[in-house]
């Protein structure tokens, strides 16, 4: 009897406490829901009127810019003997980068208290090209750009996606300054029910001061549309860029600014509110180990600014982010040009170093150990013969000494990905 009764006043408890349990979650689920409700103040809305978060990425949110990577393509290992196998004219560049900030603004506001997060992010950049014509070659990129946030849970939905097929003319204006000329056209995808395309046509200095400090600058105009090849329908932005790179000591240093002008369809665009940024990328990267050059750990701290935007959410207010990470890098220039220059200049070379048409070979020394016995007078009724003067030697120009030159600089990611 009396087990009996202890065996239902722990049942009687048990159901107590899954009572208990289960309100406190209905509670709990109820509040996050009704916060994440007041928090989602981002402008876009389907034409469905079904409002989407703002994704976690502004509008210029920068790529690495990945500077003078063939340095990886002439160290040993799987990246060179793979180099070596691939076509001279292929070139590509692949970039993986894992890293967590501090978000001061994720809401970006400018009335409200501004609402920190934390965040995580992966970012795959891959671009393949081949150069059909001498300095002119065609591409294709692919990156994805995807956010995990701790406290703001709704913006973590969005998935960015671009795919694109570029064409890309380089010139070299001196020795020390590169000009790129590049038109791109890709297909975006942010959120579900949200299709966007843009037209890119860029241009892009790059200029080396020192052997170890290169500055660059370029200018892009994003042409958004709904559908592919129907740039500007939606807004039409135009980006301008400026940094430099500086190598110490095995950190590699950079400093980029770019402001943008958001020029938006009301009836179209999505969001349709103009707006003017400007964003600013600091950044100290290391490689973790001699022998794998490419894997990098960085700093990055990035402030950004956003103004004429009526304090619409989602596009207003001072956000400063606070990056940390890992970054794999792999590249390969496009060498053809490089190797038909030196495979010429080797040839001009052999052909100035040959000896004169129709004069003799010239015969071996005789062995300077060996004596000579001269033939005796009375036996040789000819004189000694002289000895033969050798042939003057080609004489080589004061060109051959020259050093080869170097192939130009091959530039892997020029602009900020316009999202």
């Amino acid at each position: 009897m009396t087990s009996a009764r202890v065996s239902r006043q722990h049942a009687s408890k048990r159901f107590a406490l899954s009572l208990l349990l289960l309100s406190s979650l209905t509670i709990t689920s109820s509040s996050l829901s009704a916060n994440a409700q007041q928090a989602n103040l981002a402008p876009i809305t389907l034409a469905q009127n079904t409002p989407v978060p703002t994704p976690g990425v502004v509008p210029t949110d920068a790529t690495p810019f990945g500077l003078m990577p063939e340095r990886e393509s002439t160290e040993p290992g799987f990246q060179f003997r793979l180099n070596q196998a691939l076509p001279e004219n292929l070139w590509y560049s692949a970039t993986v980068e894992a890293s967590q900030r501090l978000d001061t603004n994720v809401l970006f506001t400018s009335k409200r208290v501004p609402q920190a997060d934390y965040a995580f992010r992966i970012l795959p950049n891959i671009t393949v090209g081949y150069n059909f014509l001498k300095n002119t070659g065609i591409y294709c990129n692919y990156f994805v750009i995807k956010d995990v946030f701790a406290n703001h849970g709704f913006l973590s939905k969005p998935t960015t996606q671009s795919v694109s097929l570029g064409l890309r003319h380089s010139l070299m204006a001196g020795r020390k300054t590169q000009v790129q000329f590049d038109f791109q056209a890709r297909e975006l995808w942010q959120v579900k029910g949200l299709r966007q395309s843009d037209l890119l046509p860029s241009v892009s200095v790059l200029h080396m001061l020192t052997p170890r400090t290169t500055m660059f600058g370029s200018a892009l105009l994003q042409l958004r549309g709904g559908d592919y090849f129907t740039g500007g329908q939606r807004e039409i932005d135009p980006f301008f860029s400026a940094g430099a790179v500086h190598q110490r000591n095995g950190w590699v240093f950079s400093v980029t600014d770019t402001f943008v002008m958001n020029y938006r369809n009301r009836a179209t665009a999505i969001p349709n509110q103009s707006n003017m940024s400007m964003i600013m990328d600091i950044e100290a990267a290391r490689s973790i180990s001699k022998k794998h050059p490419g894997l990098q750990v960085f700093f990055r701290a990035e402030p950004i600014w956003n103004w004429h935007s009526n304090n619409v959410s989602g596009l207003s207010g001072f956000d400063f982010r606070l990056f940390s990470g890992v970054r794999m890098v792999a590249a390969k220039p496009s060498h053809g040009e490089s190797i038909a220059r030196i495979k010429k200049q080797i040839l001009q070379q052999e052909q100035l170093n040959a000896p004169p048409s129709g004069t003799p070979p010239k015969s071996p020394d005789p062995d300077a150990n060996s004596q000579t016995i001269p033939d005796s007078p009375s036996t040789s009724g000819s004189s000694p013969s002289e000895p033969q003067v050798p042939a003057e030697p080609a004489q080589t120009p004061a060109t051959s000494n020259a050093p080869v030159e170097s192939a130009p600089m091959q530039q892997t990611s020029f602009h900020p990905a316009a999202l």
